[in-house]
């Protein structure tokens, strides 16, 4: 187990990368022309699929919106506020998007066929801010 102080802080640092990751794809999936994108070209085959859109919201500002969330929980964590409720908040906050990832990275693999780098990234993210709810659950009051 880690400590909750630690947990939250990896939590927040975490989340200032997801919202790096996120903003960075809404800025790339504004624009005209190719992603830059480390891996090759799944990047643009990935945003150009139907499944770029989730109930028509841009999955980036999706992105935007959880990691922002993720961070301001943890800045609320390190007041007075009862631990408990934002643990369970950071908890079904990281489960969703986790679910979520699974979702897309799913879609990636199997319907897409082309693996966009950022969105692997991003869920590798996610994955660690949930490891991190985690590893500090026993130490909450």
């Amino acid at each position: 187990m880690i400590s909750p102080l630690f947990s939250n802080r990896l939590i927040f640092i975490l989340s200032l990368l997801g919202l790096g990751v996120s903003s960075f794809l809404f800025y790339e999936y504004s624009i005209a022309g190719s992603i830059i994108c480390p891996t090759g070209g799944g990047c643009d085959v990935v945003r150009a699929s139907t499944y770029s859109l989730f109930l028509g919201i841009s999955i980036p500002i999706l992105g935007i919106v959880f990691y922002l969330a993720m961070a301001v929980l943890s800045v609320m964590r390190s007041y007075t506020f009862p631990n408990k409720i934002l643990f369970i908040l950071q908890l079904l906050g990281s489960v969703v998007g986790v679910g979520f990832g699974i979702y897309l990275t799913f879609l990636e693999v199997f319907v897409i066929k082309a693996i966009c780098f950022w969105c692997v990234l991003s869920f590798i993210i996610s994955s660690m801010i949930l490891l991190s709810v985690v590893l500090a659950r026993k130490d909450t009051t």
